[in-house]
């Protein structure tokens, strides 16, 4: 299994705009040192101020707090992490396309993937919180819609010179779209979210199915569900990863409905936790380190990294 962190996550101690650069520049080079396989950035852009009162079940002690939403705009900060880096690879945990202009998302992503040589992980997603699309001016309802005409688009640009497109949102031809990626066909496109939606959406575009918080059995479920819906497209199932994105707690058992949350406790508990994804058919897992402070958080990483992940 492979692993990858989160560097702007829903449990960062340090919510400042100084404190999550920090946090973000530290966490990403503990892991390029560490030898984890990839760094992971969040997006929000507006939310709303009694978010807690709208979304309690968002909330709840394993998961974050309201002001966690507080982070840094996300290709903005994968660029900078790609300018400190050589091997890790860059994931978006995810980009919400809907948010987005589709060329402009295109050449974006397509330029941070030739900066850093070819290392991006293209994280994609609806979004979900009415609130934020109307704080943006974006329609929420064909949200499945448009996500689907920016990846056409995306592929598009990424095979082509002068990529072309007609969709019901979104149209392109006859422009010379500068850069491509390196990689080919094109950064692997990871789409996130356990929705049948989501599912169907992996199937027919993705690269990667990247949940979050699911338990093992619901992995199982899921990837059965995605062998199904590969199937019925003519696609082979294999070539699709499966990872998941967990909050890792090392430093307190959390406890909710009288049993012990996944991924809390000793170190023994969530090795047997990593054990139990990895028969479930995961091969990544991304982790949002619990710690109270940046120099804590950096500890437990390495700790995790160097201690645990080799008695895997």
């Amino acid at each position: 299994m492979k692993f990858g962190v989160a560097v702007t996550n829903a449990i960062n101690p340090e919510i400042t705009p100084a404190g999550q650069a920090d946090y973000a520049a530290r966490l990403t080079l503990a892991a390029e040192e560490s030898g984890l396989d990839s760094v992971w950035v969040a997006e929000r852009t507006v939310y709303p101020t009694d978010i807690m009162a709208r979304y309690p079940h968002m909330f709840s002690p394993h998961h974050s707090r309201p002001d966690s939403q507080r982070v840094l705009e996300a290709t903005t900060t994968l660029a900078y992490l790609a300018g400190i880096t050589e091997r890790v690879r860059l994931g978006f945990s995810i980009l919400c396309l809907p948010f987005r202009n589709p060329v402009l998302n295109a050449k974006t992503v397509a330029t941070i993937d030739v900066i850093s040589g070819g290392r991006v992980n293209f994280g994609v997603g609806t979004g979900w919180m009415r609130e934020e699309f109307e704080g943006i001016f974006a329609d929420y309802e064909s949200r499945g819609a448009v996500t689907d005409e920016h990846l056409e688009i995306f592929i598009a640009a990424c095979a082509s010179d002068v990529p072309a497109f007609a969709g019901k949102h979104f149209s392109v031809s006859g422009n010379i779209f500068f850069p491509r990626p390196l990689q080919r066909p094109h950064p692997p496109i990871w789409v996130g979210g356990k929705t049948e939606a989501a599912l169907r959406r992996v199937a027919t575009y993705g690269d990667y199915w990247n949940g979050i918080f699911v338990t093992p059995p619901e992995v199982q479920a899921r990837l059965a569900r995605l062998d199904e819906l590969c199937e019925e497209r003519g696609r082979d199932r294999s070539e699709i990863g499966a990872a998941i994105t967990m909050n890792l707690n090392l430093t307190d058992r959390t406890m909710e409905n009288g049993e012990r949350v996944l991924m809390t406790g000793s170190d023994e508990e969530v090795m047997d936790d990593l054990r139990r994804y990895e028969e479930a058919g995961l091969d990544t897992m991304i982790i949002s380190v619990t710690g109270n402070s940046t120099d804590q958080t950096v500890d437990l990483l390495r700790h995790f990294a160097q201690d645990l992940v080799p008695k895997l």
